[in-house]
């Protein structure tokens, strides 16, 4: 978990830091699942929650913005998301 949260932290950091971040992808989300520990993980047990089909997913180099329609947000590691598709 703390390594989670290290990963999450350093990655807003070098977000915020570079000049007008892009999206290397952008869309609303078709399907996907949101991992609780790392698919790299040897964690023996990993349950996942669905992305919601409306959702607006940004995908950038080490992590992905999932913004929800109520307008909150959530920001994930790359490798704690699986089967991501956007249109």
């Amino acid at each position: 978990m703390r390594n989670t949260i290290v990963i999450i932290v350093c990655s807003l950091f070098l977000v915020g830091c570079s000049e007008s971040p892009k999206p290397l992808d952008s869309g609303t989300a078709v399907s996907g699942m949101v991992w609780k520990h790392s698919l790299r993980s040897t964690v023996s047990e990993n349950s996942a929650a669905g992305i919601p089909q409306d959702a607006r997913v940004d995908v950038y180099e080490s992590i992905i913005i999932i913004r929800l329609t109520d307008g909150s947000r959530q920001v994930v590691p790359q490798d704690f998301v699986s089967d991501l598709k956007i249109k």
